[in-house]
């Protein structure tokens, strides 16, 4: 399972890069002033409440998306502090989203429906429940899934928020990534 999942990761990393260099150089211009006004009008607190929301709930689109707002805004010029903030909050909503599945373990029909999961993967995730958090916190794994599962199977808090801490350097890395990717064929 890992394996493939890396390899996936890999692909998508991959087809990200080509993605992000063939609409920025196909959006150059909108690419710019769409980031400028979100990072003119919403600044790194709106920036942090988006990634602190699309990291504790799942949301259509990716939170990676604010890192796109760094690398093409004013914000480009302190990027790595910028970084840094998106993935100390990332971490944060990663911890909520522990605590969010404590608590929708307690409605009976997630309880149910959740149950028989946990009783075919529990003993499982619950031995490899930190590198499990890890890798939903490293991969385009939904990580608010992964933090919510977490917290359903009663995975210790502390592994769970070591875990999370592993944010951090995965937004170094897609922001590397989507800078890279966008600069293709600027």
């Amino acid at each position: 399972m890992i394996e493939e999942t890396l390899k996936k990761t890999v692909i998508a990393i991959v087809g990200l890069l080509l993605l992000m260099g063939a609409l920025g150089w196909a959006f150059q211009k909108e690419l710019v002033a769409a980031a400028e006004w979100v990072a003119n009008h919403l600044g790194f607190p709106g920036i942090a409440l988006v990634i602190l929301i699309g990291d504790s709930f799942v949301l259509p689109f990716p939170p990676d998306s604010m890192l796109v707002v760094v690398s093409r805004s004013h914000m480009a010029a302190n990027w790595w502090l910028y970084v840094f903030g998106i993935g100390a909050v990332s971490a944060w909503a990663g911890i909520q989203g522990y605590f969010i599945g404590r608590w929708l373990e307690h409605f009976p029909t997630l309880h149910r429906v959740f149950g028989r999961f946990r009783d075919e993967h529990g003993p499982q995730l619950r031995k490899y429940g930190f590198w499990w958090v890890v890798l939903g916190a490293t991969t385009p794994l939904p990580f608010s899934v992964t933090t919510w599962t977490a917290g359903m199977l009663q995975l210790p808090l502390t592994h769970v928020a070591a875990a999370c801490l592993f944010r951090i350097p995965r937004f170094f890395i897609y922001y590397g990534v989507i800078h890279a990717g966008l600069g293709l064929f600027s």
